[in-house]
């Protein structure tokens, strides 16, 4: 480790002397030749020769500047690696494996920047009319927009990070917050760290700060919409009526599975693979049915048995009826009624109230026919028959001797 902190401190040296030797001027002080006016004198004695006003010697130092930042890219980047899969291993957790991969790129730039930098320092040290202070600003501009990039790959690790600790408490948490999370904090991180460079390269920041509240405040005032679905988002979440993966009705409009809930909208994939988005102060305001919240499923129903069945056998069929949901598997054996309920128009009415245990479409329908199809054998078992609509007329006088006639 210690080898790549010497060339790490190597890489920095020359920017380093750039800042001394500017305040020494600032000062007006005279110094003695700094080491690394010693050194590129000495490579131009023994290099000699220039090209466009910069000499051999100089070349040579920039080529060696990036050569090192490369050398220390590597070194640092295979250390950091190292140290990250040691604790990595130690964990079970999502995000400290995004950890590594977050960090790797935006350092890889940083070193490349600043060795860049370092390089072209080198070049045009010796031009006069070069405006050596550009270099400072270029380095520090880069080396912010490095840093905002780095803080913005990490703002997906800490929303993986919040989101494990939340559905510790509630694992139905887990998913739930990880968009409005994640962009949120990349929203403050653009923000804040453009206004931090903009202010470190001599921006007055402050008017701009105020216009962009002003224009907030403008914003809010003429998008009441925005508020209310801003607000409603806020509702959703604190009561959380349903959450991402859950089955919904609203209205008789929206039909489907949430796939996302963001700031301002609910995103629901309809059951014909259309996507809705669905603003967040309609939902707030609306009457939801979460499917996705039953314990079980209802199954109601009636079989119409025909007028010849005799009581002895609706008695049979009902105890047959009885049997087959207490002795299936699918069936929530909590609460169920087989009763004969009615004299209908053309069928004695057996009625069928029970649950299953499953909530999902495909296994409630598998229980649901296994069930019907039970009860038909059972009732052809019985010789008994399902009746269908029918009417029976009674005719009297001539109409009955006029059909006679015509029979």
């Amino acid at each position: 480790m210690k080898h790549w902190l010497c060339r790490a401190s190597l890489l920095f040296a020359p920017l380093s002397a750039f800042a001394a030797d500017e305040n020494a001027t600032a000062d007006n002080t005279v110094s003695s030749p700094s080491a690394l006016e010693n050194a590129i004198n000495w490579l131009n004695n023994y290099f000699g020769g220039e090209v466009f006003g910069i000499t051999i010697a100089q070349f040579v130092l920039a080529f060696a500047t990036i050569l090192i930042g490369l050398i220390v890219k590597r070194i640092l980047v295979n250390y950091i690696e190292r140290k990250i899969q040691s604790f990595v291993e130690k964990t079970e957790a999502k995000w400290d494996d995004l950890l590594f991969e977050a960090i790797v790129k935006p350092l890889n730039a940083f070193i490349m920047i600043a060795a860049l930098h370092v390089a072209v320092f080198f070049l045009v040290v010796s031009l006069e009319k070069f405006p050596v202070e550009f270099i400072g600003k270029s380095f520090t501009v880069c080396l912010g927009i490095a840093i905002i990039w780095l803080v913005y790959r990490l703002a997906e690790v800490l929303a993986t990070y919040i989101d494990e600790l939340l559905s510790l408490k509630d694992d139905g948490l887990r998913g739930q917050f990880m968009p409005m999370i994640r962009k949120a904090l990349r929203i403050f991180v653009v923000i804040v760290g453009i206004l931090t460079v903009l202010a470190t390269i001599g921006v007055n920041i402050t008017g701009l700060a105020a216009l962009m509240s002003v224009g907030a405040l403008a914003f809010s005032m003429g998008s009441k919409d925005s508020v209310a679905n801003l607000v409603g988002t806020f509702n959703i979440l604190s009561d959380r009526p349903y959450k991402v993966g859950d089955w919904i009705t609203v209205g008789g409009d929206i039909d489907g599975d949430v796939e996302e809930i963001g700031f301002r909208s609910t995103k629901i994939r309809m059951f014909d693979k259309t996507l809705m988005t669905v603003p967040n102060g309609t939902l707030a305001a609306a009457t939801i049915k979460n499917w996705s919240e039953m314990p079980k499923r209802r199954i109601k129903m009636t079989i119409g048995l025909t007028y010849d069945t005799t009581p002895d056998q609706m008695r049979k069929a009902l105890k047959a009826i009885e049997e087959i949901l207490a002795t299936d598997e699918g069936v929530d054996q909590d609460y169920k009624l087989v009763q004969f309920t009615d004299f209908g128009a053309s069928s004695l009415d057996v009625f069928l109230y029970y649950f299953s245990k499953t909530t999902v479409w495909k296994e409630y329908l598998d229980v649901r026919e296994r069930v019907n199809l039970k009860i038909m054998e059972r009732m052809a078992e019985i010789g008994v028959e399902t009746a269908f609509p029918t009417q029976t007329m009674h005719l009297k006088g001539d109409s009955l001797k006029t059909l006679k006639e015509l029979g």
